[in-house]
């Protein structure tokens, strides 16, 4: 670098950038300049000139005044600051495509429906970041600090909706619904009153987690075979699943927690069932099974 030293007019000529823009930057400390005149006039050098170029293009990404000042002390790299940035305009051009998505179903009719309206508002008012958003929330509403950090991570990971970056209108129909289920008050207080009596201090989710895929292997089987729940074989699978299950939450495999049991699948199968679905809509999967539905029926028809 040379000793020229410019006024901000010179700078501004230099650079392109008007004379306001230089002193607001300036005033905001990402430029002080180098020296003043007697005059008090802003005097800046070359390396303020290259200074200003890197400002610039930082601003022309789309850095915030905070970000580009975290690069400039030297307290956020280069290139972290370039990866959030491309973190955000892949979001950003996810969301675009989802849009057009929209717009190319509601156009394949002359006259678009209120339904492709409806849809149209979904995808520009909810994106799958929000979507994590409302997720997490409903998790946190529900379970507080009863479940392991462990466990919240990877009952997210398995029940958080995302959709597609090109979605059917069947997609988006499913994620503005599952956005429903996510915020309705009255499922949210429901199911966090039955949260509170599973996830006791005696409950061991490892192995009632264990227990079920298990028990829905042998399930699987059972009906590929055509037994029916209240076979010798149904049976004695409903008996092992009412054994593995109390073990899991410290219970006693009696009629009492068989009833609990059915009552649970009373009352919430058909939204865990529902919500499920959609996330199979949303990820192209085959419609959930009815695994849960079968090893009921086996515990109804289990004399005790």
């Amino acid at each position: 670098m040379t000793d020229q030293r410019y006024t901000i007019g010179e700078l501004s000529g230099l650079s392109g950038v008007p004379v306001r823009r230089i002193r607001f930057y300036s005033d905001k400390g990402l430029l002080p300049p180098a020296s003043r005149t007697m005059a008090n006039y802003r005097v800046y050098s070359d390396s303020d000139a290259a200074r200003l170029a890197l400002i610039q293009a930082l601003r022309g990404m789309g850095a915030s005044l905070a970000a580009i000042r975290g690069i400039l002390a030297r307290k956020t790299s280069l290139a972290e600051l370039l990866a959030l940035r491309l973190s955000a305009l892949e979001a950003e051009i996810a969301g675009k495509r989802r849009i057009a998505a929209t717009l190319r179903a509601a156009l394949r009719h002359p006259e678009p429906t209120p339904d492709d309206i409806r849809r149209l508002w979904t995808m520009t008012s909810l994106s799958n970041a929000d979507m994590r958003s409302l997720t997490e929330r409903f998790f946190e509403e529900v379970t507080g600090d009863r479940i392991s950090p462990e466990w919240k991570r990877e009952a997210l990971a398995a029940g958080t909706p995302e959709l597609p970056e090109d979605p059917t209108p069947e997609q988006i129909d499913a994620f503005a619904e599952l956005r429903a289920m996510l915020t309705d008050p009255a499922l949210i207080a429901s199911a966090k009153a039955d949260s509170t009596t599973m996830w006791t201090a005696d409950f061991d989710p490892a192995a009632y987690h264990a227990a079920a895929e298990r028990i829905f292997a042998a399930i699987r089987l059972a009906m590929a075979k055509g037994e029916t729940p209240d076979s010798q074989s149904g049976l004695a699978i409903a008996r092992d699943w009412l054994d593995a299950s109390a073990k899991a939450m410290k219970r006693a495999p009696d009629a009492s927690f068989r009833d609990w049991h059915l009552d649970q699948y009373r009352r919430h199968h058909d939204r865990s069932l529902r919500y499920q679905q959609l996330l199979a809509i949303l990820r192209g999967e085959d419609a959930p099974g009815r695994e849960w539905w079968w090893i009921n029926e086996a515990l109804a028809a289990l004399a005790l």
